[in-house]
């Protein structure tokens, strides 16, 4: 079983099988054939929700992808999907994202990241993880929410970092497995310390029974499924992604 799966930097480096290239060239559009994902989807428009290719990139890379929602509604959406060619049964995933513009979180304000829907709908939804940005416990702080499917009542397990996050930039990993019963398993590291050996996890969740949802079918990052707090107080704030790099097996690391 192959060990990397794609790079899916702004940056043309998947054709070169890593990330930060001094010879990579930034494209106009993320979109394949110039970049590397399959589509991009800025709703209602590139106006209300522009994505955007900007210099310098986040990790010594040539570029990377902001995203904004600039629309007051909770159906504003700014993303790049990839589609994997098969279901995946096991999945680990590495994004950079930079929280820096986002002002003090309220109680509710919440938008997602990451999304990885499903190749099989269960429970009636193929949505398989989340990774969401959600208030601190101390006002106005952020951490990241983990929510992954279940296949028990409620259907959705969901676990959120244990420290709140400093403004700047922040290096999120996961590892889904899919299977039965205690087989289902989601753990996941935030701003791991430099190194490819894989490190004690910053949370998990477990006996997840999640084998009906068949694998991971897609990736989609960006901003996506705002809550309205955040769209009514946060529109305008400039998220930025960078450095995407999905495995099969082993740890990512950096």
């Amino acid at each position: 079983m192959n060990a990397k799966m794609k790079v899916l930097s702004l940056a043309l480096v998947g054709l070169c099988g890593y990330a930060g290239s001094a010879l990579a060239v930034c494209p106009t559009d993320p979109v394949q054939p110039i970049g590397a994902w399959t589509s991009k989807s800025e709703l209602p428009s590139h106006a209300g929700s522009p994505l955007n290719i900007v210099t310098p990139g986040l990790d010594a890379s040539a570029c990377k992808l902001t995203a904004s929602l600039q629309t007051n509604t909770t159906s504003a959406a700014a993303f790049v999907r990839y589609n994997h060619a098969a279901p995946e049964p096991s999945y680990r995933f590495q994004f950079l994202v930079d929280t820096t513009a986002v002002t003090a979180l309220s109680a509710s304000a919440t938008v997602a990241f990451l999304q990885a829907p499903a190749s099989a709908v269960a429970n009636g939804s193929n949505s398989f993880l989340r990774v969401t940005l959600v208030p601190g416990t101390a006002a106005g702080t952020q951490r990241i929410r983990f929510v992954a499917s279940k296949g028990s009542l409620p259907f959705v397990s969901g676990t959120t970092s244990p420290t709140d996050l400093t403004p700047g930039i922040h290096r999120i990993e996961g590892k889904l497995v899919v299977g039965a019963g205690a087989a289902g398993t989601l753990s996941y590291w935030i701003d791991a310390a430099p190194g490819t050996t894989e490190p004690a996890a910053t949370g998990s969740l477990a006996s997840l029974d999640n084998a009906a949802w068949g694998g991971v079918n897609a990736v989609v990052m960006g901003l996506t499924l705002p809550a309205a707090a955040f769209v009514s107080t946060h529109g305008g704030e400039t998220v930025g992604f960078d450095t995407f790099d999905s495995r099969r097996q082993t740890y990512i690391g950096h």
